[in-house]
């Protein structure tokens, strides 16, 4: 008999969410604390987010899906439910279908020394109409988080693991050490990114009394264990993944990661408000942690608004030039606005439609029924695949931001001079520089045609971020930008395997790199961006969830001439 437990440490990359499901007076959203008021990370947490890892990566690994992937609800016996317990466990035929309790135990993972400070990191939707914050919409919030940087340490323990057990469990962790590792609340907006690093397999034989008693009688057996150098390469080199299945629903297959540098061309503006409050700013910069002026951040809420709502214009575009009026563009209408609640609005979210559908906002909606922009981006309805990362600074000299104090004063429409009482200040950031990064699990090709026009505008400068786009400021420029694609086997991605690229090991996956404006890019994106403009020809919408109005079509054809097939 053996004691086997896995030690490592994670380490926040972004701002962290672990909710306690109260609010107070300062925040919607309660950071979740021990007993002693320190904030931690709970097990059941870090175990649902590896099972439900492992959970798609199983069946590619030579494992039977699990009945969470089928909807089975008959007890299972797959390699995960083996390792983590049944997922229907069944008192009913023990002798049959018996339920087995999990072999992995997590602990909670509680924080290193010198915990930083949270604070309160505050949102806004987008009103698709204005593009401004969307007040009317109540869509604000607030929510208390941890910073970048953060670290816990993390302990799992086997009970009586199979080589199959291990095997699994390391695959799941070599993607962790790539940094594909998201946990809590908000994580497809910027929070909860993690990277594992200081991972030991370690062993402590209890095969003697002597070793037996020092286990019972020691507080923390994990630390007198012995490391196993070498335990994890040796698992991985023992899996081969296999052909993806027929019915390929919810299974791992690929995923894409891009990266690069968002650089402003001028002032840029961000606020926080219990910086502002305390500076004496009418407007600050949000910082990566308390007090450090060296690091600010774009939040990923915001820069996932700005892209999903430059995407819905290119998908709307598309429709309008492909519509022949506008009752076909209000069923064929590729994009809603999430932040509409009334389904007789402009551009009505598909929330709104589905509630007037008296569709149970409990029940699980096909993709079908959703616009092509909740697809990719998510809904209410459905959560995204699409995880767009806080911005860290990027600072290619070392240099901190330079800030500059700007000061607003509105004009009185009436005398033509200043407007009493509305005067204001901002401390801006001026052309600052940031990294951003996507990653989109198990992307279809007209998903990755759209992002690659959005990348596109992006690097052209036609996207702007943070407070005053409509003043000149937030306009912003992607740079030695790149997109890394990972596959489990060539046929997951067979328009890559066609570029003849060597690939590396990046966890589990094949993995290649490209870089944007390459002509291997160009050539990639084009069959993306066809896959894209066809999926918007042939979009339309379930009748019962037709839009009824909308804020594009038709409203400047008695301004300018309309050009559709040589003639005006």
């Amino acid at each position: 008999m053996t004691y086997r437990v896995i030690t490592a440490t994670l380490t926040t990359r972004t701002a962290l969410h672990i909710g306690s499901g109260e609010g107070n007076d300062l925040t919607d959203a309660l950071l979740r604390r021990d007993a002693a008021g320190r904030p931690f990370i709970p097990g059941t947490a870090i175990a649902g987010a590896l099972r439900a890892l492992l959970t798609r990566l199983a069946p590619r690994l030579g494992a039977q899906p699990c009945a969470a992937l089928t909807g089975d609800t008959r007890p299972c016996h797959c390699a995960v439910c083996r390792l983590f317990g049944s997922v229907n466990p069944s008192d009913s035929a023990p002798e049959t279908a018996p339920s087995t309790a999990s072999r992995l135990l997590v602990f909670n993972a509680m924080p290193l020394d010198n915990l930083p400070h949270p604070f309160i990191r505050d949102g806004v939707g987008i009103d698709r109409t204005t593009g401004a914050a969307a007040r009317a919409g109540a869509v604000k919030f607030d929510l208390e988080v941890l910073p970048a940087g953060t670290k816990f340490a993390l302990r799992m323990e086997l009970r009586d693991p199979s080589e199959a057990d291990e095997r699994l469990l390391a695959a799941g962790l070599a993607e962790w050490q790539e940094g594909r590792m998201w946990l809590g609340g908000r994580v497809a907006r910027g929070l909860g990114a993690l990277k594992l690093t200081d991972l030991e397999y370690r062993l402590f034989p209890l095969d003697e009394p002597e070793q037996l008693l020092a286990f019972l009688k020691d507080d923390r057996p994990w630390e007198r264990a012995q490391p196993q150098p070498g335990w994890l390469p040796a698992q991985l080199q023992a899996l081969k993944p296999l052909p993806c299945p027929d019915s390929p629903r919810g299974i791992a297959r690929a995923w894409v990661t891009a990266t690069g540098i968002l650089q402003a061309q001028g002032p840029l503006l961000t606020n926080d408000v219990t910086v502002s409050g305390i500076y004496g700013f009418d407007h600050a910069p949000l910082l990566a942690q308390w007090g450090d002026w060296r690091n600010p951040v774009l939040t990923g809420a915001g820069l996932r608004g700005v892209l999903r709502s430059h995407a819905e214009r290119i998908a709307r575009t598309l429709a309008t030039r492909i519509a022949e009026g506008k009752e076909e563009f209000l069923n064929r209408c590729p994009a809603c606005s999430p932040v509409e609640s009334r389904p007789d609005a402009p551009l009505a979210s598909c929330d709104a439609l589905l509630r007037k559908g008296k569709v149970p906002s409990d029940e699980i909606v096909d993709e079908s029924r959703l616009c092509l922009a909740c697809r990719l981006f998510g809904s209410t309805r459905r959560g995204s695949r699409l995880i767009v990362e806080d911005a860290p600074y990027h600072s290619a000299d070392g240099k901190p931001p330079r800030l500059k104090m700007l000061d607003f004063l509105a004009i009185d429409r009436f005398t033509g001079g200043g407007a009493e009482g509305l005067k204001f200040d901002a401390l801006a950031l001026w052309k600052p520089a940031f990294t951003l990064r996507l990653h989109l699990d198990n992307p279809e090709p007209w998903e990755l045609g759209w992002l690659a026009l959005v990348l596109r505008d992006l690097a052209d400068g036609w996207l702007r971020v943070g407070f005053g786009a409509a003043k000149g400021f937030g306009q912003v420029i992607l740079q030695d930008w790149r997109v890394t694609l990972g596959y489990l086997t060539p046929d997951d991605a067979p328009e890559v395997a066609e570029l003849n690229l060597t690939p590396v090991k990046s966890g589990i996956y094949s993995a290649v790199t490209l870089t944007g404006g390459t002509s291997e890019w160009q050539r990639l994106a084009q069959k993306w961006v066809d896959a894209f403009h066809q999926q918007v020809t042939n979009f339309s919408r379930p009748s019962e969830l037709a839009l009824s109005e909308d804020s594009y079509f038709g409203w400047v054809d008695a301004l300018y001439p309309v050009w559709k097939g040589g003639a005006r």
